[in-house]
């Protein structure tokens, strides 16, 4: 776990602009101690989440015209988790490289990074989770391959080495890695729209995650932006739960037990805390602080103090913001960087 300032705020991934660069200099304006990379979802289909996890990755084909991602059938499937496998034994990041065409904002943040080494501690990286992934990426007959285990166990290791190639670049300014896995089909766990057991959930969840960390040092979150059986995510071996706390805090806090395990484990929650939807229009930095207040008072009724869960808490907003309007989206960092600054006078306040 890299050692994370409390109450500190970053982002989750999409943003509305379509200059990179002017992206980057505005979250390292707002977010300078975690900023994260800005998927520019509005310039092509490469941009957006599921595309640029699955280019490189051995046996997939993406459809530009469908904007959808499947198995490529010209490559025998033997064959395609053949070159998968090979290449990550053979331990080399560089295959698994995102890059400048599909994966703007990350560059733009490293250039403009580059020459800001002075400032925060971490950067933080984004990647399409696994069980997302292997259920939006369909087989030749059109279903999901997440109903094929034996193909969703090499992606998972696919992916976990394209989330350890950003995280290595992190590290290579010198700065502490932060990457979440956005998991936005966890929503339908326990639905006929997601019909696998939590024990499976748990083993493809745990699979990237600690094939992630055999690369490196690296704080790894999931991000779930709607409601699911928080159990899933507070028993896997994540470093923070990020969650839309504006919208579903009530169901998280259902999970009293898991939540003690997690916490005693040493876990932070990134707290969802200004909405990205209509909500945003009613709400202001007060209201929004009300709630925080409220929703952190209502955690340490059921164990952790105060102190302890400010200690390890995050700000976020509760999802992409892809769908917003640029000045909606800028609205939301300010935001966020003043409920960081109130929520360290509070923290500081009770020390």
């Amino acid at each position: 776990m890299s050692s994370l300032s409390p109450l500190a705020a970053t982002g989750i991934g999409s943003v509305p602009f379509l200059d990179a660069d002017a992206a980057a200099a505005m979250i390292l304006q707002y977010l300078p101690e975690v900023p994260f990379w800005p998927q520019m979802v509005r310039l092509g289909f490469p941009e957006e989440m599921v595309a640029q996890a699955a280019r490189g990755l051995p046996g997939l084909k993406m459809d530009m015209e469908a904007r959808t991602v499947g198995v490529d059938p010209r490559l025998p499937r033997e064959e395609a988790l053949a070159r998968l496998y090979e290449e990550v034994w053979a331990g080399d990041l560089a295959p698994f490289a995102l890059e400048p065409g599909e994966a703007q904002g990350f560059f733009a943040l490293l250039r403009a990074y580059d020459s800001l080494t002075s400032q925060g501690e971490a950067l933080k990286g984004q990647l399409s989770g696994p069980v997302t992934f292997a259920g939006m990426v369909k087989d030749l007959e059109g279903k999901p391959i997440l109903f094929d285990r034996e193909l969703t166990q090499a992606l998972c290791q696919g992916l976990a080495l394209k989330a350890a190639w950003q995280a290595q670049k992190f590290r290579d300014l010198g700065k502490d890695a932060v990457i979440f896995f956005d998991e936005p089909y966890l929503s339908g766990f326990g639905s006929a729209y997601l019909p696998i057991s939590k024990k499976e959930v748990l083993e493809i969840l745990s699979t990237t995650l600690d094939a992630v960390r055999v690369s490196g040092p690296v704080t790894l979150g999931v991000h779930c932006c709607g409601n699911t059986d928080w159990s899933l995510l507070l028993e896997a071996p994540l470093d923070i739960l990020s969650f839309d706390s504006y919208g579903y805090f009530d169901s998280l806090r259902l999970y009293d037990r898991a939540l003690q395990g997690f916490w005693a484990r040493g876990g932070w929650l990134a707290w969802g805390l200004v909405p990205t939807g209509e909500d945003l229009q009613e709400e202001s930095a007060d209201s929004l602080w009300q709630r925080f207040q409220g929703q952190v008072q209502q955690l340490a009724h059921q164990g952790p103090s105060l102190k302890e869960i400010l200690s390890r808490s995050l700000l976020t907003p509760a999802c992409g913001m892809g769908y917003l309007t640029p000045e909606a989206a800028t609205r939301v960092l300010a935001l966020l960087a003043e409920l960081s600054a109130r929520g360290r006078d509070w923290l500081a306040a009770l020390e």
